[in-house]
């Protein structure tokens, strides 16, 4: 059972990554021809898409802030509830 709880855990850091990896390649709006990257953003867009527009200060949009200061609360949740 043990081992059930490290792979959820596992895997809810790796996709917390993959929303950060996705922040950071906004920045770089070349990178999305290559279909690998697309990939990458279709997963991660499916998280962030609801916060998207919440927390815009002229061209800046901080909402990535907010999922992933949410996803980070989840995952300290489960640890909390799971150990």
């Amino acid at each position: 059972m043990i081992y059930v709880k490290y792979a959820i855990y596992i895997l809810m850091v790796s996709f917390s990554s993959l929303i950060c990896l996705n922040i950071i390649l906004t920045w770089f709006p070349a990178v999305y021809k290559f279909r690998l990257f697309r990939g990458l953003r279709r997963i991660g867009d499916a998280y962030m898409e609801p916060f998207r527009g919440i927390l815009v200060l002229g061209m800046f949009d901080f909402t990535p802030i907010i999922g992933i200061v949410l996803f980070d609360f989840l995952i300290e949740l489960y640890l909390y509830l799971a150990y």
